[in-house]
C-alpha cells in the first residue's frame, strides 16, 4: 500500500500535515488503546509510512522509486510490444 494513503495525505502535503494526519492514526490504531486484532500490524504500517514520508529526503526518494514519470507515452507502447512479442 501507497505510505501516502495509508496516512491519509498528498504528496504535495506538509511536514506539519503529514505528522498531524500521524498522530490521528497512531492514537487510533495503538495497540494500548485499540483491542483489535489487526491494531498491532496496522499501528507498525503507520509507524513505517510515518518513518518514511516524514524526513524530506526519504520522501523525494520514495516518490522518485514509487511513482514513474512517463515523459513519452511511445515510450510506454514500445516497451509493451517488445515485452509482449518475445
Amino acid at each position: 500500500m501507497d505510505h501516502f494513503e495509508l496516512l491519509g495525505v498528498t504528496r504535495t502535503s506538509t511536514t506539519t500535515e503529514i505528522k498531524k494526519a500521524y498522530r490521528k492514526l497512531a492514537n487510533q490504531y495503538h495497540p494500548d488503546r485499540n483491542d483489535a486484532a489487526e491494531a498491532k500490524e496496522k499501528f507498525q504500517l503507520i509507524q513505517k509510512a510515518y518513518e518514511v514520508i516524514a524526513d524530506p529526503q526519504k520522501r523525494s526518494l520514495y516518490i522518485k522509486s514509487t511513482y514513474t514519470i512517463i515523459t513519452d507515452p511511445r515510450e510506454v507502447a514500445d516497451s509493451f510490444w517488445h515485452n509482449a512479442l518475445l
